[in-house]
């Protein structure tokens, strides 16, 4: 659903990333504006009736994309007696990753573009990583050895690509490139690469200048850059307590954010992904607070809910293949308790509440977080990752307890451990909340039990609420009376009325961890393991 006011269309990879940088951020308010007025984001006091589907039909605009990097590293050693987790990790593992794409396996009868996400591959670029180019990793010249049906010219080859993708159901191609040229030739390929409708650049490095993005906005080419500042896996000493350090404004990571579409935070641990990305994500947001002038989005990965609540976009990287490889299954990019190959109703959720509530540039508005920190740690053993140096060791990684993005932060009453919770308003009024798993060495993956109050003002909402609580309360700051509530799976197209299933007490509303997980999960995938996501209208 492109928001746009006075003609101008404020999504990315179009001719708006030439408007300028204090009009953009005006113009997404009066966008905001414009999204309630034709409610996209009704809350209190709109008309809604049980039955009525909560999420608007139109693809979310945000530049989301599921890539193949950890499919690629997965697809070796199917059908093998054995197989040694070593050579799966550094560059042997790489390389094997590299030589695993093809036609084939992405849009062969039964690839990866013809089986994931059906539910919502309009949202998603289909992101070709490592591998899809001949002669080098910023050729932009898909390899016809690989994909044999694409022929023709170098543009002809993305253009079929792209088409391919749109045939199956995506919003279109994506590439990943590393060092591209940034002279006459990357010019060239980028003007390429739009006349192919190839409008999502993945870029691993290079482009330090940002020249890139200075002669896509002189010549208005229809493309949209991700830039990145390459960070190992985990954060900080991870001996002690794994945190990221503040970033400052002018530090080498703001200049990024600064100049680029999306800046993404980089690779992490699997089984530690929630406080590292976390903790990456609150430095980011507090080093921007302020610079209105920032344009750009924050990508983080696969943390999907994280993504979802903070108003961040996903470069998603699960999928759903297991027990193709001997013994335990060894997968180094998805793997531990969490069973994340197993959360795909996650993603699902995730990117259709960002129907409602689309990300938001970092420097908009307030960033609140906590002065309390949780260290989450894990002993890592072969075929759990591909740093090497850390098998066999025990790992830290600590996040902020809490984060709230335009938002006070929300309140947490645990007996014990108490969980990640991040919470957010959007600049349409929508409002976020979401509450994350922790790891532990002696533990692995649990929720603590928590109950949670999140202050949410005069927010219209909608509400939407992602995770296992024991309860949560919203807080308004005038009375409640007379007021229905409906909820709906996010992963579902029916509301359901649950007003007799929530305590309303003077400016409170309380729902059970129990309600919320019957709503957030009704329309669960069998077999899947995914934390309940669910949107609330009250009314």
């Amino acid at each position: 659903m492109p928001a746009s006011h006075c003609g101008r269309t404020l999504g990315f990879g179009d001719e708006s990333m030439n408007v300028n940088r204090r009009d953009f951020v005006k113009d997404l308010v009066i966008a905001a504006a414009i999204m309630r007025e034709r409610g996209f984001a009704e809350g209190v006091g709109s008309r809604r009736v049980a039955g009525d589907n909560l999420i608007p039909a139109e693809p979310a605009t945000a530049p989301n994309y599921w890539c193949t990097w950890s499919a690629q590293n997965y697809a070796y050693g199917h059908g093998l007696r054995e197989l040694d987790p070593k050579i799966l990790e550094g560059g042997a593992g790489s390389k094997l990753a590299h030589d695993a794409m093809n036609e084939e396996i992405v849009f062969g009868g039964d690839g990866w573009a013809r089986r994931f996400f059906p539910k919502v591959r309009q949202d998603l670029f289909l992101l070709l990583d490592d591998g899809w180019e001949a002669g080098g990793n910023a050729t932009f010249d898909l390899d016809a050895l690989k994909f044999p049906s694409f022929s023709g010219s170098a543009s002809d080859r993305l253009r079929k690509l792209n088409r391919a993708s749109q045939d199956a159901g995506w919003r279109g191609a994506a590439v990943w490139c590393r060092d591209p040229a940034v002279d006459a030739v990357g010019l060239a390929n980028e003007r390429m690469s739009e006349t192919a409708g190839v409008r999502y650049w993945k870029i691993d490095g290079g482009d330090r200048s940002f020249d890139l993005i200075r002669f896509r906005n002189d010549n208005r080419v229809a493309l949209t850059l991700e830039h990145v500042n390459g960070e190992g896996p985990l954060n900080g000493d991870w001996k002690k307590d794994g945190r990221f350090g503040s970033q400052p404004w002018g530090s080498r990571r703001m200049e990024i954010l600064r100049h680029t579409d999306v800046y993404r935070t980089y690779d992490v641990s699997s089984i530690l992904s929630i406080p590292t990305t976390l903790d990456r994500a609150a430095e980011m947001l507090r080093g921007a607070e302020g610079h209105s002038e920032i344009r750009g989005l924050l990508n983080v990965e696969d943390e999907v809910y994280i993504a979802a609540t903070l108003g961040c976009t996903m470069g998603v990287m699960r999928y759903p293949l297991t027990g193709l490889r001997p013994g335990n299954d060894v997968d180094l990019f998805a793997n531990g308790p969490r069973q994340p190959k197993k959360r795909m109703d996650e993603v699902v959720r995730a990117l259709r509440w960002q129907h409602i509530a689309p990300p938001f540039p970092p420097g908009f508005g307030a960033v609140h977080v906590d002065s309390e920190s949780l260290t989450d740690s894990w002993k890592f053993e072969p075929g759990q990752t591909w740093q090497e140096d850390i098998i066999g060791a025990t790992v830290r990684q600590g996040a902020p307890a809490r984060v709230g993005r335009n938002i006070e932060l929300p309140k947490v009453k645990s007996n014990g451990d108490k969980p990640f919770v991040i919470a957010a308003r959007f600049p349409n009024g929508a409002v976020a909340i979401t509450v994350q798993e922790r790891t532990r060495v002696d533990r692995a993956w649990y929720m603590p039990v928590c109950d949670v109050t999140l202050p949410v003002s005069d927010a219209p909402g909608p509400f939407g609420v992602f995770g296992n609580f024991n309860s949560l309360t919203l807080a308004f700051d005038k009375p409640l009376r007379d007021r229905h509530v409906l909820a709906q799976d996010l992963a579902g197209d029916v509301s359901i009325d649950i007003s007799k299933l929530v305590h309303f007490e003077g400016n409170s509303l309380r729902i059970s961890g129990e309600v919320i997980r019957k709503v957030g999960l009704q329309n669960a995938t069998p077999g899947d393991v995914s934390a309940p996501g669910l949107v609330l209208h009250v009314g």
